[in-house]
């Protein structure tokens, strides 16, 4: 009987298919890596935008009203952040793109589905809004159970119009800052690095928060 020999191949051998995979794994891991960073890359660049329109819109407030609206005071004095009515200040003035619905009480409306009705939120705060527009503001989201609202932008006023502001007026860590005003976004974590427990925030300040000053200079003339 004559034998025939198939001298070509037509398939892989489990090993090239296994090795095959493997690369293909690798690859789609680097991507996925890469991806992640690239939103993480974007989301603090609108996070650190929002701090500069922040600080931008409280500076010509500062600018246009020799005085200051009580509920602006307050909210400093009290280390509010940019809650609701803040925000509708800014944005009766034109000062800042912003869309804050309140009742008849002047509390937010809870059947609006603004990405402000909270206050003007950081990026991590908005995109928990966009994920779940019927979020309360005691909701938890992100890193240790931070509250929406505990994602409000922050500031703090020079409230003895001496040119600073300092540790009498709530400034970040004690720092005397000069400005009129200081703004920032809390970060990924949802905490203020000069008081969170995480040791890379201490050492390391600050460690992923989004600042309107240059904490180089500030730490060098403290």
């Amino acid at each position: 009987m004559r034998k025939f020999e198939n001298s070509g191949r037509n398939a892989f051998t489990l090993v090239e298919l296994l090795v095959v995979i493997g690369i293909i794994g690798l690859i789609s891991a680097a991507m996925m890596t890469s991806v992640g960073r690239l939103k993480n890359s974007a989301r603090r660049a609108k996070a650190q935008g929002a701090v500069s329109d922040a600080y931008t819109a409280l500076n010509l407030y500062l600018q246009k009203e020799r005085q200051w609206h009580q509920h602006m005071k307050d909210a400093a004095e009290n280390e509010k952040g940019m809650d609701e009515k803040v925000c509708q200040v800014l944005a009766k003035n034109h000062l800042l793109d912003v869309k804050v619905d309140l009742d008849d009480d002047g509390n937010p409306d809870l059947k609006s589905t603004s990405l402000d009705r909270f206050g003007f939120l950081d990026e991590w705060g908005r995109d928990a809004l966009r994920r779940n527009p019927s979020i309360s503001s005691s909701a938890q989201v992100g890193f240790d159970g931070v509250k929406i609202e505990d994602r409000r932008i922050q500031f703090r006023l020079d409230l003895d119009n001496d040119g600073y502001v300092d540790a009498n007026e709530g400034s970040p860590k004690g720092l005397t800052i000069r400005s009129s005003v200081v703004v920032w976004s809390r970060g990924p974590d949802g905490q203020d690095d000069f008081n969170s427990k995480n040791p890379k925030a201490k050492n390391r300040y600050p460690y992923d928060d989004l600042i309107s000053w240059n904490h180089r200079q500030v730490m060098s003339e403290q």
